[in-house]
């Protein structure tokens, strides 16, 4: 829990320190979402805006788009398998639920779980793919299966916000237009960022409790 709150003051802070910049390139996300085809670069283009933003690095104009031009190829690709997996799982539920059968209950179960965990790979993946040096989209997929494996509550919490968020934008719209996927992108960006800084603080503080232990290995009497 304390990582999840560490991760949501973090990702607070970052947007009230460049929130016009956010503001207006929410808006702009929400064009190219009405557009369809706009939406993956768009999408690329928030990401590294929210990448530079967690290294603390002044925003410009170029910011947003040279993310478009190092991810639109991997942007489209992530779109694609999204549409696929969505039509996939979307397909099962509508099937399973139609049947009238005890048994249908498990598989389709088993694809709302499907639908659900990835949804939240969704959620890591720019993250992932802006830190790597060479895009991949394998790895990336791979990192934000590991993380959300070894941060469970991080990943729970996450939803949560994911969740309360949607349904502000649903009941009030505004939320929506100015800051809904400027927020997500800058706190799944944290959360990634902040995990590995945990997860290198907890290794530390382990090297540096075993070198304090005294040495216990059995020695032969001189």
């Amino acid at each position: 829990m304390s990582l999840a709150w560490r991760v949501i003051r973090a990702s607070i802070s970052d947007f009230a320190d460049e929130i016009l910049w956010l503001v207006l390139l929410n808006v702009l996300w929400c064009i190219a979402l009405v557009t369809v085809i706009g939406a993956p670069l768009v999408s690329a283009g928030m990401a590294w805006v929210a990448a530079e933003i967690g290294e603390g690095k002044v925003l410009r104009w170029n910011t947003f788009t040279t993310g478009i031009r190092r991810y639109w190829k991997q942007s489209y690709l992530w779109a694609l398998a999204n549409v696929l997996v969505a039509a996939l799982v979307g397909m099962n539920l509508a099937f399973y639920s139609g049947r009238s059968e005890s048994w249908a209950l498990v598989p389709f179960f088993l694809f709302g779980a499907l639908g659900l965990w990835w949804a939240g790979m969704q959620f890591y993946f720019f993250p992932f793919l802006t830190h790597q040096e060479t895009p991949s989209l394998r790895l990336a997929y791979r990192n934000s299966i590991v993380l959300m494996l070894s941060q469970p509550g991080l990943s729970l919490v996450m939803f949560l916000v994911v969740i309360i968020l949607a349904a502000l934008s649903y009941f009030f719209l505004f939320p929506l237009f100015l800051f809904f996927f400027a927020l997500l992108s800058v706190l799944s960006n944290r959360a990634v960022i902040e995990t590995i800084r945990y997860q290198t603080e907890q290794a530390e503080a382990e090297e540096a409790r075993r070198s304090k232990m005294p040495d216990q290995r059995w020695r032969p009497p001189r």
